[in-house]
């Protein structure tokens, strides 16, 4: 894998002379993206092996090893978006990429737990860094029409890579449970190439002092409903893989390669939509997305909740993923028209830590909503309900209060 990983780099840098500079910058930001996916999946199938590694520690400590990146993203995206604005794009991606393969890999070698915490934590950090930065990125080199389409491919690769990094952490997991992080030293493989193609965007990190002390107006409302948008997102999509396997046990003997096929459909679904943003968004309003997109989730939600087939499990999954996955670009495309350039980072840094806040707080908000409403069944169907009430008040606010924002 690592060798597959440095001889892709090389080659890019070979055929940069031939290959658009603009094409180049795609692979990158590309690449960079896929990454924040990596923290999590590619060791979710070796969590079994670590805890018979590690008999003696409590189960909690063995989960917070998969689960600690993305709270280490919910804490330090502001402040890595903030940095990025004030000390330049370029050179804080290179050093999260460095700091991503060296924390990631060093699991291979480290054998206490507290000290394989200590180096998912770091990770985590570095992801905060690499995803708010990667964004910004795209609004700082991209115009309005070929941004559209890279954030939907964007969204798209990310879907698409839970499903590819999770089978090939599988795959090492059988050999053995440090083979996963094995992986992460993509990140340092990255850096020669990101290092060759990338350049600073001129405002960023390097504005005039006059202008650096204008005041910078950041519509707060609108972005606040951005971030609570992403969150919301987040947390129902976060619960096909977190909520799903339970449900579909509930209804007989399944094996895991079943229960795969149920959640590979979600990303699949989402990645598709994802991937065909910027076709469809000429055609629709940042608020028509919105209210689509919780329209087909409920409808997904709803069958999930009362199908007791398996079969209509993976239709009810897909139509879900129909619906969530136009969200993340939907979201990214709304802030960069309503955001200033020099105050990007920031904003993007915040909208990092609310989408994998979301993440993060999704089983925490479904269990007691389990034992409140009597069964995971219930809540699926309840989060139909919510999907369709969000989706009402979202028409509302687009004839009204966001009446501007449903002709972006």
């Amino acid at each position: 894998m690592i060798n597959i990983c440095l001889s892709l780099s090389l080659f890019l840098l070979m055929w940069k002379p031939i290959i658009s500079h603009l094409a180049h910058i795609k692979a990158v930001l590309l690449f960079a993206s896929t990454m924040t996916v990596m923290s999590g999946a590619i060791i979710a199938p070796a969590l079994p092996g670590i805890s018979r590694h590690f008999p003696d520690q409590p189960q909690v400590l063995i989960q917070l090893i998969l689960t600690i990146p993305a709270l280490m993203i919910t804490l330090f995206s502001p402040l890595m978006g903030y940095l990025a604005d004030r000390f330049g794009r370029k050179k804080l991606l290179l050093m999260m990429l460095g700091i991503y393969g060296f924390a990631g890999v060093s699991g291979f070698f480290i054998d206490r737990v507290d000290l394989l915490l200590s180096s998912r934590a770091l990770m985590g950090i570095a992801v905060a860094g690499i995803l708010s930065i990667s964004t910004t990125l795209v609004g700082d080199y991209f115009d309005s029409t070929e941004r559209a389409r890279f954030l939907g491919l964007q969204s798209s690769c990310m879907a698409l890579g839970g499903v590819i990094f999770i089978n090939l952490g599988g795959i090492l997991s059988d050999w053995s449970w440090r083979g996963p992080f094995l992986l992460y030293i993509t990140g340092v493989l990255l850096l020669p190439y990101a290092w060759a193609i990338l350049q600073e965007p001129k405002s960023s990190g390097s504005v005039s002092a006059d202008t650096d002390g204008a005041p910078v107006k950041v519509d707060i409302g609108r972005t606040g409903l951005a971030y609570l948008i992403a969150m919301i997102s987040m947390a129902m999509f976060y619960m096909f893989p977190a909520q799903l396997p339970f449900l579909l046990s509930q209804q007989g003997q399944i094996s895991g390669m079943a229960i795969g096929i149920a959640l590979s459909m979600t990303a699949l679904t989402a990645s598709i939509v994802a991937f065909c943003y910027g076709y469809y968004k000429p055609f629709l309003s940042v608020m028509t997305i919105y209210v689509l997109g919780f329209l087909l989730a409920a409808a997904g939600f709803l069958i999930v909740g009362f199908t007791q087939s398996y079969a209509m499990a993976i239709v009810g999954a897909a139509i879900s993923g129909f619906g969530l996955g136009a969200f993340m670009p939907n979201t990214t495309t709304w802030l960069m028209r309503i955001t200033p350039q020099r105050v990007r980072g920031r904003v993007f840094g915040g909208f990092t830590s609310t989408f994998f806040f979301g993440q993060f707080i999704s089983p925490v908000v479904v269990s007691p909503a389990v034992i409140w409403l009597d069964s995971l069944r219930n809540v699926f169907t309840a989060m139909a309900v919510v999907c369709g009430v969000l989706a009402v008040v979202l028409i509302i606010l687009g004839k009204t209060t966001l009446q501007a924002d449903s002709k972006l």
